[in-house]
């Protein structure tokens, strides 16, 4: 066998082995999900990774005096079971209807039309929502990741882009965005985030593995600002994406220094609700473990 025909013999088997993992992400998403329909929470905690870290978003609420639901993040998988637990005992998921599924090798994106029902009365309701389903590779989901749209309307755009134009105007704001993470140019990362923006995203300043919590613009100032400081990126590449007139999602691959010299690769998949005036209102997923190069 030729050096070539052993290349491609080798990457046609990691090819086999992404594909594996991404028919697999796509089967555990949809084996919990249908686990939420049947209503029974052993079933339902069943399919969890049977190790953590875990990351899992409660059911946000928007508190007194605030304008942006408040999202709380659940790590442990006691706290998972008890989430659970209690949003079950009063309300039940009727049905997810997917126009959106992207499959990675760690985890599964979806988004579409969320309907539930309460129990009390029976009465349901629907919304637009967006979950993340992390699986880091594992025969089980690490976390559900969730958001339902917030926002009535939609950034207006450019009418020459016709019935695309909100897509577009979501789409240049997450080009600004990416080029700002980049380039550590936090002052405009602030800029373009509400005053009580939502995030829960991989803590890459330590080495537990969960998710950083922050509710305000300032707390995310602050803890990017932290980031840079600690790290420089040398490459930032979009792998997959998808936008629609309210939020963008997207996977990226990371490539950072420390400041010893240590260089570092990453996989990060977020989602973003948008604003109609071009706010980031929530920006959250979760990240791979971090590969010495």
């Amino acid at each position: 066998m030729s050096p070539m025909e052993m290349r491609d013999r080798t990457h046609a088997g990691e090819l086999l082995v992404t594909s594996d993992l991404q028919v697999s992400a796509a089967e555990t998403m949809w084996r919990h999900v249908n686990a939420e329909y049947v209503d029974d929470i052993d079933e339902i905690l069943a399919t969890l990774a049977p190790s953590g870290p875990y990351a899992y978003t409660v059911s946000p609420a928007v508190e007194p005096g605030h304008e942006i639901p408040t999202q709380r993040i659940v790590a442990t998988y006691d706290g998972i079971a008890e989430t659970y637990r209690n949003m079950h005992r009063f309300s039940a998921v009727v049905a997810i209807r997917p126009m959106t599924e992207l499959h990675g090798s760690w985890y599964s994106f979806v988004s579409g039309i969320g309907r539930g029902r309460a129990k009390a009365t029976g009465a349901e309701s629907q919304r637009p929502v967006i979950v993340l389903f992390p699986t880091m590779g594992s025969e089980g989901i690490t976390g559900e990741l969730f958001w339902g749209r917030t926002q009535s309307a939609a950034m207006p755009g450019d009418p020459a882009d016709g019935p695309l134009a909100a897509r577009y105007a979501v789409a240049a704001l997450q080009t600004r965005l990416l080029d700002a993470f980049r380039t550590g140019d936090v002052d405009t990362i602030a800029a373009h985030a509400h005053p009580e923006t939502q995030t829960g995203t991989r803590d890459y300043l330590t080495d537990a593995g969960t998710l950083v919590e922050l509710h305000t613009r300032d707390e995310l100032r602050a803890h990017l600002t932290a980031f840079y400081d600690h790290y420089s990126v040398r490459e930032l590449a979009l792998i997959n994406q998808h936008v629609d007139d309210w939020f963008f999602f997207h996977e990226l691959r990371w490539t950072i220094e420390s400041p010893t010299g240590t260089v570092l690769r990453f996989h990060t998949a977020e989602y973003a609700e948008v604003s109609p005036t071009g706010l980031v209102v929530a920006r959250i997923g979760h990240g791979t473990d971090p590969i010495p190069l």
